[in-house]
């Protein structure tokens, strides 16, 4: 698919949306607090309806300050209103690619695909699978935690200057990500910043948009950043907009 790389932060969920950002419906400042479920399916179903490709770069900080910088493609092509593919294709020196699909849909789970055809669907260990040795995983891309079963707003705050719902995403398991707090903000509906917390109670990742270009009176997410607690590294995805 070959298509303008220009287009704003609608098309993409760190990631993230995937994680990139997404926009849903504004919701006044004024109005009290929304439903938990809604506001995540308002998130989660803002399908992307124009097909489109942008170029990127992942900045990958280790413990020791070495730096890795891997190249890639993101696009999305919609198949039909209410369903679309999110490609991630990375472009290492080395020519050893991944090649990750996230294919979501209206009121359904998502669906998660690896291989350069996308034929086989990942298995439940490969979804935790980070993108060019980032912090970035296939379920963050796919906003995964706003199909948790547990959906709850638990106050306003402001974050990043500006005034955020407080989004608790929760499961119950055994391990992994158990509860992710979002901060959504209220004039846009886009997800600012989002912590991940384990079983223990303590956050294991946290993300945040680093990056904002206002451009023909729109707003574009030109970086977000996933910083990993545990293993102290960051990893900053760069978008070459046009």
């Amino acid at each position: 698919m070959i298509v303008s790389a220009k287009m704003t932060s609608r098309h993409f969920i760190l990631p993230l949306l995937g994680f990139i950002l997404l926009w849903s419906h504004p919701v006044r400042s004024a109005d009290p607090l929304p439903d938990g479920q809604e506001l995540a399916r308002s998130i989660r179903d803002a399908i992307p309806t124009e097909s489109a490709s942008l170029e990127a770069t992942m900045e990958v900080t280790l413990r020791d300050r070495k730096r890795i910088k891997t190249p890639l493609t993101i696009q999305t092509k919609p198949l039909g209103q209410a369903e679309c593919l999110m490609t991630y294709e990375t472009k290492p020196s080395d020519g050893n690619g991944e090649y990750w699909v996230v294919q979501r849909a209206l009121a359904k789970r998502n669906e998660y695909r690896i291989g350069k055809e996308a034929k086989r669907l990942a298995k439940a260990e490969e979804l935790e699978t980070s993108l060019a040795n980032s912090s970035f995983t296939l379920t963050d891309l796919g906003l995964e935690f706003l199909h948790w079963p547990k959906q709850k707003t638990i106050r306003k705050q402001r974050r990043k200057s500006r005034s955020c719902h407080v989004l608790e995403s929760s499961r119950s398991d055994s391990e992994g990500t158990l509860r992710v707090l979002s901060w959504v903000d209220i004039k846009s509906g886009g997800i600012l910043a989002a912590d991940f917390y384990s079983a223990d109670g303590k956050v294991r990742k946290r993300f945040s948009v680093k990056g904002l270009t206002k451009k023909d009176g729109q707003w574009q997410v030109d970086e977000m950043e996933m910083r990993d607690v545990a293993e102290r590294t960051r990893s900053r995805l760069r978008l070459h907009l046009k």
